[in-house]
């Protein structure tokens, strides 16, 4: 669906600059005229729809949960404006241009109208539905089926737990068919009945499995179970050369880049800490790093020694708010042991009681970890685990603190899976905007 937001942005952003000109010139706008300031608007729609993309206007997820504040448009619109002022003032004397203040402004009023409507009623909007049918029954199905009803992207024409050979199954304009991950080897004359009435007919077949994990992010609780399952795709992406290459440039540039600015911070943010708080500034702890060899992790201090997550000291709260606190972990990248993104480094202790207890725990270690991540980004805090030392009876915690365990670890393999260097780029940017803006339904 983002996609087809962006196309139909550009339809509407080339209408929107047409009338703006022509209410500019009385009508009077030829092909010539009409396509210079085309060219030279591009560079603004450009900087205007990353802005929008920066703030999630192009994810339909947000957009359904009422997760966007409109005062974030404007604060996309008024950014986009500053810069596009000065990027069209600069490239006037190469354009037979009008100068282009009334029409930038009256092309940024059309257009933030347009985006804050089209976002409102875009669960109005039904001409790209996917029609789905699915066989099946397992908890990763009935999921599916869930998030299926919530989207406006599909319609479930049928949905059956055991395939009915007898009977005739609609296949036009059909575009998806989804089995459960044990549907062949439970029904073995599935497979020709599906291949003869729809893959014969060219409509696509997926499994539960893969259908979770492009619409949720993450991988099914069921799927963790099949190591192979888990592994697929995971082994491929280590073969990447090319991929861990440019992910190291981008660590090593990224860190330089922030280095001038971080040294004189860090020093504040120690002395403020020595002599507000009143313990060692630097906390360090031992994590579990790449292929689970241990690395020293280095952060300033936020909780009192030997307190827990409640025990937050003065400046703790500012420096997590702002994540501040993981400004020492520029060490880590810089020598090796972290990447700006990956699965976050966990404590010793915590990753081996959660590998007891999840199965295939350790592959999340097949990458370098992380400052931040997917699942930083999808997923709250992880949680603490002092419960668990705990012989008192609280059941219900513990499994509590598995789930969130297990919740964390299905975003990480995810990212593994479908790691790439514009995902890495597009977690980055994500966090840098989460730092000054949350919205209400974001961990």
């Amino acid at each position: 669906m983002g996609l087809i937001f962006f196309i139909l942005d550009t339809i509407a952003f080339l209408l929107i600059l047409l009338i703006s000109l022509v209410l500019r010139r009385l009508g009077d706008v030829n092909t010539a005229f009409y396509l210079a300031n085309m060219a030279a608007f591009l560079p603004v729609f450009l900087i205007t729809s990353f802005m929008l993309w920066v703030l999630d206007f192009y994810d339909t997820k947000n957009i359904r949960h009422g997760g966007i504040p409109y005062k974030y448009l404007l604060t996309a619109f008024l950014i986009s404006l500053a810069l596009s002022v000065g990027f069209l003032y600069f490239i006037i004397p190469f354009f037979s241009l009008l100068s282009p203040k009334t029409i930038l402004l009256i092309v940024f009023v059309l257009y933030a109208i347009y985006i804050a409507l089209s976002r409102k009623y875009y669960h109005r909007i039904h001409f790209a539905e996917n029609n789905v049918i699915v066989f099946g029954k397992s908890k990763t199905i009935d999921a599916i089926l869930e998030e299926l009803h919530k989207s406006n992207a599909y319609n479930i024409i049928a949905y059956e737990e055991t395939i009915d050979k007898t009977k005739r199954y609609p296949t036009k304009d059909l575009d998806l068919v989804i089995v459960d991950h044990a549907l062949f080897s439970r029904d073995p004359d599935a497979w020709p009945f599906i291949a003869k009435n729809f893959i014969s007919k060219g409509i696509t077949l997926d499994t539960d499995f893969n259908v979770y994990e492009n619409l949720l992010g993450r991988i099914s609780r069921e799927s963790v179970d099949d190591g192979m399952w888990v592994m697929r795709g995971i082994g491929v992406q280590r073969k990447s050369r090319v991929y861990d290459l440019t992910k190291r440039f981008m660590d090593l540039f990224f860190a330089c880049l922030l280095l001038p600015f971080a040294l004189p911070l860090g020093l504040v943010l120690y002395c403020l800490i020595r002599f507000i708080d009143g313990y060692p500034p630097f906390f360090i702890q031992k994590r579990v790093g790449y292929l689970e060899k241990p690395i020293r992790l280095y952060k300033f201090r936020t909780i009192r020694p030997g307190g827990t997550t409640r025990h937050i000291t003065k400046t703790g709260k500012i420096l997590r708010r702002f994540r501040l606190d993981e400004l020492p972990q520029l060490i880590n990248v810089l020598n090796g042991d972290l990447s700006f993104v990956g699965p976050r480094a966990i404590w010793i202790k915590e990753h081996n009681l959660l590998a007891q207890h999840i199965a295939n725990h350790q592959i999340r270690t097949v990458v370098k970890p992380g400052i931040t991540g997917w699942a930083q980004l999808n997923f709250k805090a992880p949680p603490t685990y002092h419960n668990l030392k705990r012989d008192n009876g609280q059941a219900a915690q513990i499994a509590e603190d598995f789930d969130a365990g297990f919740m964390r670890f299905s975003y990480d393999v995810w990212y593994i899976k479908n790691a790439s260097a514009l995902l890495d780029l597009a977690i980055l940017i994500k966090t840098a905007r989460r730092v000054f803006i949350k919205y209400k339904n974001e961990v």
